[in-house]
């Protein structure tokens, strides 16, 4: 099976994708997605990506994530796709995992794995125990850099919503919750790896709901995206709660939520 890893990048970090490279694989391709917004930083990409025949560069004006991981699917062309940020590492045996997983599993549409820092530390705290995803996880976020898709499940299917993520100025996360729950609305057959494919440079910073308005406002727009008009009242206790708790204060939280559902409601 062959594999393209979508590179997503953005001004300076393109000089990090060089990092992202395993040696020249016939079934491994690299197809990099790369924004920027000031067309000096074009000086900057590597010549050793440009030298590479299994590396394409594509260059788009402008940012957001999501939209970057957009630009980078609409490229595609494997069997299998695998997103992945300018700061990540790929284990070496990622074709000989995503190949016994997927050869093996004809069905599966998206695998999840494991992900650790540089230093080898994990990225969270993950089930020991593989599983099929039939409902959103509980226990754990899913990361899109942790997953591994069949090109042809989702190619033209599911889209990374673009109102949602970094780069954007009002929902600046929630694209990965968003991608998850369209998945398993169009019914697709998803099932979890305790296997790590992937580094990446930073821990994730949990408590970032309680004190960043774009979080919050994130949180607000998904929770209206899964329930709809009871998306307020599940706000309305988190915050409630999360005040009790000492972790914030309730008017500034629950308005940032409020605002993340109306904006979904303006934007339908």
């Amino acid at each position: 099976m062959n594999i393209d890893i979508l590179i997503c990048s953005l001004n300076k970090g393109i000089v990090r994708v060089e990092d992202i490279l395993l040696p020249e694989n016939e079934h491994i391709h690299y197809i990099v997605s790369y924004q920027y917004t000031d067309e000096r930083y074009l000086d900057l990409i590597p010549k050793c990506l440009l030298d590479r025949k299994d590396v394409s560069i594509y260059k788009y004006y402008g940012q957001g994530l999501s939209a970057n991981r957009n630009l980078a699917m609409e490229r595609a062309t494997a069997d299998l796709v695998m997103f992945a940020d300018d700061d990540t590492r790929i284990c070496p045996q990622l074709l000989e995992v995503a190949t016994d997983v997927f050869s093996t599993r004809p069905d599966l549409d998206v695998a999840f794995f494991c992900a650790s820092t540089y230093t080898g530390k994990s990225l969270k705290d993950y089930p020991s125990e593989d599983f099929e995803v039939k409902v959103m996880p509980k226990s754990y976020s899913i990361s899109t850099i942790e997953m591994i898709c069949r090109r042809k499940s989702i190619q033209g299917k599911i889209r990374f919503d673009e109102r949602f993520g970094l780069g954007t100025r009002f929902l600046t996360c929630g694209e990965e919750e968003i991608w998850m729950e369209d998945a398993l609305r169009h019914g697709l057959r998803m099932h979890y790896f305790p296997i790590k494919i992937v580094e990446t440079s930073t821990m994730l910073k949990k408590n970032l709901i309680y004190v960043d308005p774009g979080v919050q406002r994130s949180r607000g727009a998904i929770m209206y995206y899964l329930h709809g008009t009871m998306a307020w009242w599940i706000c309305f206790r988190f915050a409630a709660k999360a005040a009790s708790e000492g972790m914030c204060h309730f008017w500034p939280m629950f308005r940032h939520l409020m605002e993340g559902i109306k904006y979904m409601r303006r934007t339908e």
